[in-house]
């Protein structure tokens, strides 16, 4: 039986990809996000089994995804697996969610009776990446494990990724290593790649610090020449603001990518998204955590009315606290 998978790039995305590919039979993976996944589904009905991991369904394209997915699921066998929030009023029969998990915990526990009871320290490896390790799927299988070897590999995954960016082949390497349980630090050049990303990310944090601009409830950085999303925290960070932004020109697209950050207390996921949306692009992801796409020339506009809805949202919240 063929299988199409599907997945995120990302540490927990690839954790994910790899847990289904040691369940399946004849696997295919490409990686997608949720702009593209529509389209790159459009193929799908040459395989026998469809698996998508850790894609998030944007608000803004949340019902043409369904008529899709849908479509595809009435033809052949497909498992849709994701952990970001969903649209409102959103469920499907073949959508596998639980937003207090990630993609590769819903992964391991979904074909958990295809799996090595082993290939949950993979499962751990995406949930500690994407700060989902003290979740109760998490928990139940970190007591399996050395946490201190546990956060190791998982860091040195994540840090070892940053300096593939593109690199799609070399991530579906890394897919297939991990389905086969080889640890992250086993893996040809991967800790070299981790200790070179470390170097970049100090140099990075630097600049950051030295250039973020602070806006009233947000602060950002644009084009800062290093990691996107590790530029939003640190944006955050040396902005002291509640959120953080980070901006990068695509000329091939005339648009910039936002990787954003937030405290705890901040709910990103729609607030991004409708500011997005109102400029032309559009955006979405986690509560704290999200990213998006911006018309080059609303950037600025996109970015006054992001701060706007945030300085709303949190005298809202303070007064509904009184």
């Amino acid at each position: 039986m063929t299988t199409l998978i599907l997945t995120h790039a990302d540490s927990d995305g690839i954790c994910s990809g790899a847990l289904a590919v040691a369940a399946s039979e004849e696997p295919t993976i490409y990686f997608t996000n949720p702009v593209s996944v529509i389209d790159d589904a459009a193929d799908a009905e040459q395989y026998d089994k469809i698996i998508i991991c850790d894609i998030a369904i944007n608000i803004s394209t949340s019902e043409a995804l369904r008529k899709r997915m849908t479509a595809l699921a009435a033809k052949r066998d497909l498992t849709y697996i994701d952990h970001h929030p969903l649209p409102d009023d959103f469920s499907a029969p073949w959508l596998v969610h639980d937003q207090n998990a990630c993609g590769s915990l819903l992964t391991y526990w979904h074909f958990k009776d295809k799996l090595n009871p082993d290939m949950s320290r993979v499962a751990m490896y995406g949930a500690i990446a994407d700060f989902r390790d003290n979740t109760p799927l998490a928990k139940e299988l970190v007591a399996r494990w050395d946490k201190r070897s546990l956060y190791y590999q998982s860091g040195t995954l994540s840090q070892g990724i940053e300096m593939d960016r593109k690199n799609f082949d070399s991530k579906r390497d890394l897919v297939f290593g991990l389905s086969k349980n080889i640890i992250p630090s086993n893996m040809n050049g991967l800790v070299k790649k981790a200790v070179t990303a470390s170097r970049l990310e100090e140099e990075l944090r630097a600049r950051v610090a030295q250039g973020v601009i602070k806006l009233n409830n947000l602060s950002y950085v644009v084009d800062a020449a290093g990691f996107i999303s590790k530029a939003a925290i640190y944006a955050r960070i040396y902005g002291n603001t509640r959120v953080g932004v980070s901006a990068e020109f695509r000329e091939n697209r005339h648009a910039y990518d936002i990787s954003v950050r937030a405290e705890n207390d901040i709910d990103l996921n729609r607030l991004l998204n409708d500011s997005a949306v109102k400029f032309g692009g559009h955006g979405g992801g986690h509560p704290q955590a999200g990213g998006g796409r911006i018309p080059e020339h609303r950037l600025n506009d996109f970015l006054a009315d992001l701060d706007a809805a945030i300085g709303r949202a949190i005298t809202e919240k303070t007064t509904t606290a009184l």
